[in-house]
């Protein structure tokens, strides 16, 4: 049993000891004909943090100089949004009560029990509340905090970010992470969810609600409103925890620029992209879109090889892709916008909001080559035509093409740098093989840019007629 009050409200005092008030607050009334002093005092435990699940007891005590104490009681209330209840409450009713031999001093000792199942550290207000027979009141409270980790579920332990202070328009980033409960052996240890749990009459979107971190534009408001985000933590065993992170949002003083790209996502190497800011916004101080002044721009590249932006300081710029890479690469745009002018060093006289724009090059199809007559046989002195293709898998990207004799006797190759190729078969005395061998590449075929694909191509050239 764990019992928290002052040592002069253990035993029955004096009245003037007991005036003190004990651990918590205190109010009274007096219907004494328009006399100021209060006939009554009451005392209760101090404030309570506890860890375990044990049961507790709260005494408290009350007094009257007006005559007996007719009345005691106490009354319990969550102050933790969604708190579980408390798991047993006993003699709130006080019928259980001790008096003084006068009546005129009494004491009430309240039982609790801790709920087994807390997601979250819970606060509890246990009120008492004393009357006399000239029907003066009065009443004093306590709190009791019960942490989480008194839970018997053992569930996990949600932690958020301290509380955040932004300007309509800010991106707001909130952070959670769990401890505690039976998080998971491989993967991802705990799973995550944030729900807005007081939005303040706003629109909010989460740009993802399943992450441990996410991010949201801070809405327009008239007043500062305090936003609250509740992460919840689920642990392997479906255990939850749960923390409130809070961010108040002040109402703009000056116009407020807030960029908006709806430009990005996966695009084939190569391309021409647009980066598209042209949506953006800019708000007075009242919060109202404002059209009458200019936004201005700045497109700068942040990451990936680089390139060439084109009309970077308008709100609509426009980039070429390289068109040979390996494999899929991310190219990360950001968007500057402010008030004033923009240097290309990044500098304004105003406050500069940014937005990054993320595209996804993958590489060109690979090339595979197809000759419709791999092997063919003529005449000494024939024309032979040697033609290649590669297959529809390249789309309209331009194919280049090299010819090469890989045996036989050297003949001379008309059009070698094209699909369709040719020369005049050798006059041989005995059945000769030739071997030409075609490449094919996205780039012009070069030492320094060798083919990525190539097929051979057969070619029997019999003797002449003797």
């Amino acid at each position: 049993m764990v019992q928290q009050i002052k040592t002069a409200l253990v035993v029955f005092s004096s009245l003037a000891l007991l005036a003190c008030g004990g651990g918590g607050s205190s109010s009274g009334s007096s219907n004494t004909g328009g006399s100021t002093a209060v006939p009554m005092a009451i005392g209760v435990p101090e404030a309570l943090t506890v860890v375990t699940g044990a049961p507790l007891n709260f005494t408290g005590q009350a007094s009257s100089t007006a005559g007996v104490i007719t009345n005691m009681y106490w009354q319990v209330e969550n102050l933790t949004l969604s708190a579980n209840p408390l798991a047993s409450v006993s003699n709130a009713d006080c019928k259980s009560m001790q008096k003084s031999s006068t009546g005129t001093e009494a004491s009430c000792v309240l039982q609790v029990s801790p709920p087994a199942l807390l997601t979250a550290d819970y606060t509890y207000k246990l009120t008492l509340n004393a009357v006399d027979v000239k029907g003066n009141t009065i009443k004093a409270s306590t709190t009791l905090l019960v942490k989480q980790e008194a839970s018997t579920t053992a569930n996990p332990v949600a932690k958020v970010g301290s509380s955040l202070t932004a300007s309509t328009g800010d991106k707001v980033t909130l952070t959670c992470s769990g401890s505690g409960g039976t998080p998971a052996a491989t993967g991802e240890p705990y799973s995550y969810q944030w729900v807005v749990s007081d939005a303040v009459g706003t629109t909010i979107n989460l740009a993802t609600t399943d992450t441990a971190t996410t991010t949201f534009t801070a809405p327009i408001v008239a007043v500062a409103s305090a936003l609250k985000f509740q992460c919840r933590v689920t642990d392997d065993k479906q255990k939850v925890g749960t923390a409130t992170q809070t961010v108040t949002v002040t109402p703009v003083v000056k116009p407020t620029v807030v960029p908006i790209s709806y430009s990005g996502g996966v695009v084939s190497a190569g391309a021409t992209i647009t980066l598209d800011g042209s949506k953006s916004v800019k708000y007075d101080a009242n919060g109202k879109v404002d059209t009458s002044t200019p936004i201005f721009y700045l497109w700068k590249q942040k990451s990936g090889p680089a390139v060439e932006i084109f009309n970077s300081a308008s709100s609509v710029a426009s980039t070429a892709l390289p068109k040979f890479i390996n494999s899929r690469t991310a190219f990360v745009f950001t968007l500057n916008a402010s008030n004033s002018s923009i240097s290309p060093g990044g500098f304004s006289l105003d406050p500069i909001t940014q937005m990054d724009v993320v595209f996804y090059v993958d590489p060109l199809p690979p090339i595979s080559l197809v000759s419709y007559t791999p092997t063919q046989v003529v005449a000494s002195g024939g024309v032979v035509t040697l033609k290649v293709d590669a297959p529809s898998n390249t789309g309209s990207n331009i194919v280049y093409y090299s010819w090469s004799q890989v045996a036989g006797p050297t003949v001379f190759i008309a059009g070698g740098t094209t699909g369709n190729a040719g020369f005049v078969a050798p006059t041989v005395s005995s059945d000769t093989v030739l071997i030409f061998r075609a490449s094919g590449s996205y780039q012009p075929i070069t030492v320094a840019n060798p083919a990525t694909a190539s097929i051979d191509v057969i070619v029997l050239v019999q003797a002449a007629p003797k």
